[in-house]
Formats: structure tokens, sequence, C-alpha cells
């Protein structure tokens, strides 16, 4: 196999409405890839039981995420039912100089504001096969009570109609099917000239 030089890692935003899966489709990923990098974010919620602070997400009180805002460390935020949720910039930076591709995992208007700082980033949109099925998904892990589901869903129908603001949108509707084509757009992604400028002349040095 011919051995490039070495590139900076892209970086590619997975979004979607709440319980479409991201979180199980991005560890599925990860694990046929392991060399992809997670971006974890940041958020005031409380954990949900089985939730590690730092693998799942940085857990922050509102005090603590607001300094690190003021202080230019998180990439962009948003407030979503109730909870911040950010992307903390340092570790990002990090992982792409290393020439490791980082997938993250945000909200909607997260990946705007990810796009209007990162001109190279990749967007893909995770969408659920029926609003009845995201219903089902977000009522079965049985983490929210019925009224916090019902808001879930009603923010939910406001993101998929922003599916055409994103380069990709991949259907949920089984987990391999779905990680087989989010890999395929990442092998795709690599192959663009634009990413690979100056190709020619590397292979005909050699």
């Amino acid at each position: 196999m011919t051995e490039l030089p070495m590139q900076r890692g892209l970086l590619f935003c997975l979004s979607g409405p709440s319980g479409v899966g991201k979180g199980t489709v991005i560890a599925e990923v990860r694990r046929r890839r392991p060399q992809i990098a997670h971006s974890v974010s940041m958020t005031t919620r409380i954990a949900r039981p089985g939730e590690i602070d730092g693998v799942h997400y940085f857990f922050k009180n509102t005090e603590e995420f607001r300094h690190l805002l003021e202080h230019g460390e998180i990439l962009e935020h948003d407030n979503y039912c109730g909870n911040y949720y950010g992307t903390p910039r340092t570790p990002l930076e990090a992982m792409r100089d290393e020439g490791r591709d980082v997938l993250m995992d945000i909200t909607v208007p997260g990946s705007m504001a990810v796009m209007k700082n990162y001109s190279d980033v990749v967007m893909l949109f995770l969408m659920p096969p029926t609003l009845s099925e995201l219903r089902y998904r977000l009522t079965k892990r049985g983490t929210e009570c019925e009224s916090v589901v019902e808001q879930r869903l009603l923010k939910g129908r406001s993101e998929i109609n922003k599916a055409n603001l994103f380069d990709y949108v991949v259907i949920n509707d089984e987990l391999d099917a779905t990680v087989d084509r989010i890999l395929a757009i990442i092998d795709a992604e690599h192959c663009r000239y634009e990413r690979l400028k100056g190709i020619e002349n590397f292979v005909l040095s050699r």
C-alpha cells in the first residue's frame, strides 16, 4: 500500500433529532475504525445512568460552562431543552493535527456554527425512518417523562426540516447499513482532489 504524506484529519459533524441514534451509530463506527476520534461534547444536563464524565460528555454546571465560553474554549454551543451543549475547541484541534478524523455528535444549530468556523467540515444528517419510529425510540429509552418526550419530538420536527442544509442525509433504519453508509462517505471524502492537492507531484517523484 502506498504511504502518502500525513494529512490533517477531516472533521465530520453528525446531527439529527434527539433519539435518532447518533450515539449508537458513532460507537459502531469507532468500533469498526478505532482510529476515528470522537469529539466529546460538554453539557450542563445531569448525567443519565451509566454515562461517564469525559467519555459520553464532559458534565459541567452552568457557571463552569459560561466561564469556558467567555474564554473562547467552546467552539460552538446551543441551549437544547433547557441545557447547554457545546464542543471544547482544544481537544478537537489536537486530534486533527495528529492526522485523525474527528466525528462530532452535535445539535443542528451546533453544526451550523461549526460550518462557520471550518469551511472544510463535512455535514451529515442522521434521519429517522419515520416520526413514529422516533417517538418509539425516545419512549423506549425511558429516561424522560412524557412531556419532555413531546418537547423533543416538537424540536425534532423542526430539525428534520433543516436536513437540506447538510451535505449528506443518512436514514438510520438498521445499524449496520447506517454505519456502512457513513464509512463510505468518510472514504469518499478522503478521495476528493481538494484533499489530495499535489498528489500527482508526490507520485511522479517516486
